[in-house]
């Protein structure tokens, strides 16, 4: 099991990118230090998805392209005044 890092992009709210935490390929090194992207959070891997992120699905693009990019999009549902 390992962690995942999820990255924000520093132009778009709503676009993340998510590396290995031990991953020190090219691809994972190149989103570490991006102008563009900040680091965000750490998920870990417990097989299940999280709010707007899908462990399988990042693995498989990671393993593919090395990186995981995805968008997350929250919207209010309930309306308090």
């Amino acid at each position: 099991m390992t962690d995942f890092h999820i990255y924000r992009s520093r132009q778009n709210a709503s676009h993340y990118v998510a590396v290995l935490a031990n991953d020190r390929s090219g691809n994972a090194d190149g989103v570490r230090k991006s102008q563009n992207l900040s680091l965000l959070t750490t998920i870990p891997d417990e097989g299940r998805p999280h709010l707007g992120f899908d462990p399988a699905a990042a693995k498989v693009a990671i393993r593919d392209h090395g990186f995981y990019a995805f968008g997350l999009t929250v919207q209010p549902r309930d309306h308090f005044e």
